[in-house]
Formats: C-alpha cells, sequence, structure tokens
C-alpha cells in the first residue's frame, strides 16, 4: 500500500481544475467575472478555434503591481475574503481564489496588468511553472492570455467538444455576462465573423437583440419589488413560445446561475398563459441581501441556496404570474426592430433576379406511386403559411412495412381532417382513419430524405435577413451546407444573423425565420447533431410546413390518392416525428363494440 504524501502545488492545481477548468467557456467566465470585481468599464474578450488555442481577456479595471502577479497563481490568494464571516456578505463574483492557479496550471498562461498608465508587469506561466516577470507598458487594468489549454493532458483534452460547439458555448457565457452588465462596454473578437461591439446602455432590454437574436427583442420588461428585494426582467407575451426551456436566462445578484428552485417557481407562473409543451423566453434578475444567499455552494458558482427558499419561491411566482398575467391578450413588440436591409445590400447576382414563378407543392420529376394528387398543388399553392404545430418530436417508432392492400374505398371525411377508408387486405376488412396532415407529411418526408429527392429551389426577392444572434448563428454555421443540400439556400450576414436567398418551392411562402429558430431549438436540445441526423430533422420540418393542414376538405380523388400514396411508404403508420397517421378497426372491433361478438 502506497505511504500518504502532500501533493505538489502543481498536481494540486490541476486537480482543482478539474472543478473549476470544464471547457474554455468556463474559463472564460472566470476571467470576465474577475475583470468585472477589479471594476472594469470596459472588457474585451478574443478567441480562437473555440477557445481551445487562444482565449484572452483584457480590462480597464483596477490592475496590480508587480508582486501581486505572483500572488495571484498562489491557491486560495484573493483580495475579496478575509475572514469566514464575509463569505456570508459576498457582493463579488468570485472568492476562492483557486481560478487563476487552476488556468495557469494546464495551459500557457501570461498575466500583463497595469496600476498606473503605461508601467505594467508581464507573467509567463507554463502549467503551472512560472517562467519570468518582466516590464510591459500597458494602459491601466489587466490581460490575461490561456493558450493551449489541456495541451499536456490528452485526456482532459479529447473530452472538449467540437471548435463549432466550444465556439458556441463561449458565445452562451458571453450573452449572459454582457446581459448582467449592460453599463460596461464590450468588445468580442471570435475567430469567425466580425467583432461585436455594445457600447454601455442604461438597461439589459437593449442588449437582448444582438446578444439573442430579433426574436427575442420582443420580450416584455416587468419590475416587481425595490431594492434591495427587486425581482425584475423580460418575459416573452403568450404569443411567442418555444418547444424547450433553452431560453430562459437567470441572474441571482448579477450571476448567472441555474438553479431548480427558480425553474420551478417560473414554471407554476406560465402555467396559465403557455400550453403544455410549450416554454416562454425569460431574463430574470433577482437582486437580494447577499447574506439572503449562499453563492459557496458550488465550484464554479453555478449554483446558489437561498436562506429563505419558501419565501423566494413565492416572491418569484407570483412575481413572474403577475407578469405574465397582464400579458395576456396579445401584446405588440416593445423594442424598434431594425429595418431590413434592401436588396441591393446583398449584391445579388443578376442571374437571380428572374421574376419568381408560382410555388408549388409538388415538383415530380420520378412519377411512380408518388403522383397519385400532384393536383394538390394547385388546390394548396396560395395557402397561408401556417404555425408550427406544438407537439415535442419523439423518435420515429419504425412500423412494420405494410403491403399495398388489394382495395382502398374512399369513404368520406370527417371535420375535413380524417379521412374515412375501407381497406380490404389479406387479413380482411378494415376500417382506416387517417390523420391528413400527418399523412401528406410522412409521404413528403420519404419523397425528401428515404428518395433523395432534391427540391427545386426558388430564389427569394428579395432575400431575407434572419437574426439568430451569435450563439444560435455558431450553432447553425456548420450546417449550412446540409441546408443547401434540402433547398435552403443560407450564408452568414453579419456575425449575428444569416441571409436566405432560397427556399424549396415549396416552401417559398413560408417563414424562413420560424424554420431556421427550430433547427437551432433541435441543436440546443440535443448539443449535437450529426449529419444525417440533421437532414433528416430539416426534412421532417420541411415536410410538416408543406403538408396539406386539418379542416381543409379534400376532394375524393385527391384524397383517396393520398392514402394510396401513405401505403407505399416505408413507414406508413406514423410520421417523421413519431405521430400516429392511421387508426384500424377490423369488422370483429366493431362487432364486439355493438355487442355482435363476445
Amino acid at each position: 500500500m502506497s505511504r500518504i504524501r502532500i501533493l505538489s502545488d502543481q498536481v494540486a492545481n490541476q486537480i482543482a481544475a478539474g472543478e473549476v477548468v470544464e471547457r474554455p467557456s468556463s474559463v472564460l467566465k472566470e476571467l470576465v467575472e474577475n475583470a468585472l470585481d477589479a471594476g472594469a468599464r470596459r472588457v474585451e474578450v478574443t478567441w480562437e478555434e473555440g477557445g481551445k488555442r487562444l482565449l484572452e481577456v483584457a480590462d480597464d479595471g483596477s490592475g496590480m503591481a508587480r508582486d501581486e502577479l505572483y500572488l495571484a497563481l498562489e491557491r486560495h490568494a484573493t483580495s475579496k475574503v478575509r475572514t469566514a464571516e464575509d463569505l456570508g456578505h459576498l457582493g463579488t463574483f468570485g472568492f476562492r481564489g483557486e481560478a487563476l492557479p487552476s488556468i495557469a496550471s494546464v495551459s500557457r498562461f501570461d498575466l500583463t496588468s497595469a496600476e498606473t498608465e503605461g508601467a505594467g508587469h508581464r507573467l509567463r506561466c507554463e502549467f503551472g511553472i512560472i517562467k519570468d516577470v518582466a516590464p510591459m507598458a500597458r494602459s491601466r487594468g489587466t490581460t490575461v492570455a490561456v493558450r493551449d489549454l489541456f495541451a499536456q493532458l490528452p485526456a482532459r483534452r479529447r473530452f472538449l467538444k467540437s471548435t463549432d460547439t466550444e465556439h458556441a458555448q463561449l458565445w452562451g457565457v458571453v450573452a449572459r455576462l454582457a446581459l448582467a452588465s449592460p453599463d460596461v462596454h464590450w468588445t468580442i473578437r471570435p475567430d469567425r465573423g466580425a467583432p461585436l461591439v455594445l457600447p454601455p446602455v442604461a438597461d439589459a432590454g437593449q442588449r437582448l437583440a444582438p446578444l439573442l437574436g430579433e426574436k427575442l427583442a420582443r420580450l416584455v420588461p416587468f419590475v416587481n419589488g425595490a431594492l434591495p428585494w427587486c425581482l425584475r426582467g423580460f418575459v416573452s407575451p403568450p404569443d411567442l413560445s418555444f418547444r424547450d426551456r433553452n431560453r430562459l436566462y437567470l441572474f441571482v445578484n448579477g450571476r448567472a446561475v441555474r438553479d431548480r428552485l427558480l425553474l420551478a417557481a417560473l414554471s407554476e407562473a406560465w402555467s396559465g398563459t403557455f400550453a403544455k409543451g410549450s416554454y416562454p423566453a425569460a431574463v430574470i434578475f433577482l437582486e437580494l441581501p447577499p447574506e439572503a444567499v449562499d453563492v459557496n455552494v458550488h465550484p464554479t458558482k453555478a449554483e446558489v441556496r437561498f436562506r429563505e427558499p419558501q419565501r423566494i419561491f413565492a416572491w418569484v411566482r407570483g412575481g413572474a404570474e403577475e407578469a405574465w398575467a397582464k400579458l395576456r391578450g396579445g401584446v405588440a413588440s416593445v423594442l424598434e426592430l431594425p429595418p431590413k436591409p434592401t436588396e441591393a445590400e446583398f449584391d445579388l447576382d443578376p442571374s437571380r433576379r428572374a421574376a419568381p414563378q408560382h410555388p408549388r407543392l409538388w415538383s415530380d420529376h420520378s412519377g411512380g406511386a408518388l403522383g397519385g394528387y400532384r393536383a394538390l398543388d394547385e388546390a394548396f399553392a396560395t395557402q397561408p403559411p401556417e404555425a408550427v404545430y406544438a407537439y415535442e418530436p419523439a423518435p420515429s417508432r419504425v412500423a412494420e412495412n405494410v403491403s399495398p392492400p388489394a382495395e382502398v374505398r374512399y369513404l368520406g371525411a370527417f371535420e375535413q381532417t380524417y379521412l374515412l377508408a375501407e381497406v380490404t387486405g389479406r387479413a380482411g376488412p378494415e376500417l382506416w382513419i387517417v390523420d391528413q396532415h400527418v399523412a401528406h407529411e410522412r409521404v413528403l418526408f420519404e419523397r425528401l430524405f428515404l428518395r433523395r429527392h432534391t427540391p427545386a429551389i426558388q430564389p427569394l426577392m428579395p432575400p431575407q435577413v434572419v437574426q439568430l444572434g451569435p450563439e444560435a448563428l455558431a450553432r447553425l454555421t456548420p450546417f449550412l451546407p446540409e441546408l443547401g443540400a434540402a433547398g435552403v439556400e443560407a450564408e452568414p450576414f453579419g456575425d449575428d444573423a444569416l441571409v436566405v436567398r432560397g427556399l424549396p418551392d415549396f416552401l417559398v411562402d413560408r417563414d424562413p425565420q420560424a424554420l431556421l429558430a427550430d433547427l437551432v431549438e433541435r441543436l440546443e436540445r440535443e448539443g449535437r447533431l450529426d449529419l444525417d441526423a440533421f437532414r433528416r430533422d430539416l426534412n421532417a420540418e420541411l415536410a410538416c410546413r408543406a403538408a396539406i393542414k386539418k379542416h381543409h376538405a379534400l376532394p375524393p380523388d385527391l384524397a383517396l390518392g393520398l392514402i394510396q400514396d401513405l401505403l407505399a411508404c416505408q413507414v406508413p403508420n406514423t410520421c417523421p416525428h413519431g405521430r400516429p397517421i392511421i387508426k384500424k378497426l377490423t369488422l370483429d372491433d366493431l362487432e364486439r363494440s355493438f355487442g355482435r361478438k363476445m
């Protein structure tokens, strides 16, 4: 048995880094919080390769003297806590003194700082070993550069995600930090796209559009209480909802947190406004005295513990519920959106300027079983865009492939939504009830995805700019080639938007903003998607949007053609999202229900 021994400082710091330094975005959070604690009014963030190659934070805060550079890399060295009693009255982000030594132990680390203009010093450290400290001209403030994160810890580096994923995570941290500090001037320089410059503003609401996308610029402000006990923020109106909770941003005394109690309180608050399975967007700031909350319960301070959780729960639930209650019945956008760029600003190729053709739901090039009701394109080409269905996507339950029955006799429709048919096969006659929307969705999906059908692309005149926000754009950019293969021609437009130049011909009248927002939601919910899964989800969305809707009468010949095309599908029993398509009743089922059989 090995003997007990004291770990070296380098190993101890690397172990601590396992708690504090999970990925580049956690490094960014620690460095920026240090800058804000130093009183910075300007913060500049730069990264390369998703922060794996370089992550740099520069500020104009109070700065450090030469001797303090050494102390900053000692464990438990901090300027923010002196006695144990101070832990009950914390008003700063950092206080443990573990972040800098932990980061320096797993990277090539440069720390440059100056207390007075022009008279600074730079400390160089490589994986926990200080190399030198030398004079360095610098204005008042501090710059921390972290290079080659985990380069000497290959096991840790393998756990990092792709550059695109880390890039998106960095934007997520930037968004939260900049929302919580609207009075700070921010300059964000990623290694892709243009820099994002955020001048100081009076209110976080002015940061919603550039950081979270134009869609969340519709969030409506509310205030409940007054300092030191104040609940304030921005919530989405009833007509703006999403399929997951990824657009809930929670802050306690300016610190971004993940807190189950607050999420539970908000969930109860919106239950009377949003349908089950739909979630609002919200940016919530909870301000309360430091002694009312314990932030020293998680290594990265991402979780908190309230001294009076029941009181906090009731307060947050009541305040948010009141805010949503005032919005019921519809509220107009409270923030002015910038005007859409004109066509001239896109420098369109002249070949793209042809007059748009009449959109068609079908562009048939293959013939065969899918040609049973091509007149549907004429029947529904002028149909107005519909809202996205709110059901939750589920894995498709692959059904047994059904051989085409010997005979299908169309009987009629119920509520202009459910098609009734008598189907005679080898097992005998059955009464089928078919949901016309999901049946058409399944047929379109297999045409697009399983049969590798390439839709005709219709140019948009003029192209449309879709504001997504930097984080969402970073998530979606790697999949732009797949979008193009599916008929959605899009390319980056600035650092937070896409310009959509073309859509599949059967979607030309649809809203590209909603389509892309749905895809971003899927990426955020699942973390990452391989290309095949992404193409499948994309075509499922395209099929859902193009499919005939409920309460639309179909002529008998088109209804019969739809059922016949459905039976030719590989998976005729469920739509691409997993919803059932057909309800079957045998003659025995009916006779038992009427008491004719036991």
